[in-house]
């Protein structure tokens, strides 16, 4: 849709009169005219009712005329937004994110983030999900990555991945062979965990999945310096993990997606927060290609069911 023909039609719908409209436009009435039979003709409806002494909108122009509003606002908007990204000064941006968030192509979002605004400094912190939450409400943060579902009234959020939940395997594995599995097949595996301290949001996850097994896996808490892929690789039991994680795996173990298990990884940022990197970080983030994903069932329904710490 030409933009110049629908700011002409923006002012005829609200004028209803093509001689006042082309005063207000500083054109002849001709040239207007003709702006708007293009544009009915590159819609293929009649957008007015004409007669020698009233203009009127049809359906399909008040449908547009509605539309045309939040077109033209967001154009405004976005308008306003580039301009402030030609005028930005060097600044910092603090990013804080999970270490499951890490894994889901963070590294990729910061390195192409870094190339395209590289007047803004991204400055990078671990933090669990609540801290993360926390920690943006009190201004610590700029925005945050976090997993899984979580709601912050004061907080605005948007999902920007949806990652494969799996499990990570000992290479010799039955289960390694396999394309995918059910979750209810590591029902006698020893599952891995870190200390509930360390990764709250996950391992409250993992455990209402436990929870909901008849037959429960043994857990095993990982201790401060133990490192999963290793304890995987020597025996100790499996790691349930995300897709992204089996590009740090070790060559001894394999990964294998858990059937229809997905865990959503969102971007959260503080409202109040009005600085104009934010906002450029942020139309990065919800916008870039590379992190675009088909939508898919998650196991959220499960996993926000009241469970009992194990």
């Amino acid at each position: 849709m030409d933009i110049n023909k629908l700011k002409a039609f923006m002012i005829v719908a609200e004028e209803l009169n093509f001689r006042k409209s082309a005063e207000r436009l500083a054109m002849s009435q001709p040239p207007l005219t003709r702006l708007i039979s293009g544009l009915e003709k590159d819609l293929g409806v009649r957008l007015f009712e004409r007669t020698t002494r009233q203009v009127h909108l049809t359906g399909a122009g008040v449908v547009l005329l509605n539309e045309g509003r939040n077109i033209l606002a967001s154009i405004d908007r976005v308008e306003a937004e580039l301009r402030s990204i030609s005028k930005m000064k060097r600044s910092s941006l603090n990013v804080a994110f999970s270490a499951t968030a890490f894994l889901a192509r963070l590294p990729t979002i910061i390195e192409e983030f870094r190339g395209r605004v590289p007047k803004v400094k991204l400055e990078l912190q671990q933090e669990s999900s609540h801290e993360i939450l926390r920690g943006l409400k009190e201004g610590a943060f700029d925005v945050g990555f976090v997993d899984g579902i979580t709601s912050e009234k004061s907080l605005e959020s948007h999902k920007v991945q949806d990652e494969a939940l799996g499990v990570l395997l000992p290479k010799k594995h039955p289960l390694a062979q396999r394309s995918e599995i059910e979750f209810s097949e590591l029902r006698d595996e020893t599952i891995i965990l870190h200390h509930r301290r360390e990764a709250q949001e996950f391992h409250d996850r993992v455990c209402r999945l436990i929870q909901d097994l008849e037959h429960k896996p043994k857990i095993y808490i990982k201790g401060e310096r133990e490192n999963c892929p290793i304890l995987v690789a020597t025996g100790k039991g499996v790691s349930l993990t995300i897709s992204g994680a089996q590009n740090l795996a070790m060559h001894e173990t394999k990964f294998v997606p858990l059937k229809e298990l997905f865990l959503p990884v969102s971007v959260f940022w503080n409202p109040e927060n009005s600085i104009p990197a934010l906002k450029s970080f942020l139309s990065f983030v919800i916008e870039n290609r590379s992190i675009r994903h088909n939508k898919r069932n998650e196991c959220m329904p499960i996993l926000m069911e009241p469970f009992e710490e194990i």
